[in-house]
């Protein structure tokens, strides 16, 4: 069973990748670059750090960040 966390989350805000993404590879949550994610089959994007600006502003709250990896983990199951 895949769990996304916090630190997940608190990762992708953090990255200073370029288009940062949070991706399931294999059964494990990774923060890339979106040009680096594996093509579908391969690997899913669970979300991009734009869509998290989008929705939580450039700092995320601890309090937010485990909303949302609930959030995402529950959208993977």
């Amino acid at each position: 069973m895949v769990t996304v966390t916090a630190d997940d989350i608190r990762a992708l805000a953090q990255s200073g990748d370029d288009d940062p993404v949070l991706v399931l590879v294999d059964g494990d949550v990774q923060v890339m670059a979106a040009r680096e994610a594996p093509p579908a089959g391969r690997g899913q994007i669970i979300y991009t750090q734009a869509e998290l600006r989008a929705e939580s502003g450039v700092e995320v709250t601890d309090l937010e960040a485990e909303i949302l990896a609930s959030g995402l983990t529950a959208r993977l199951r």
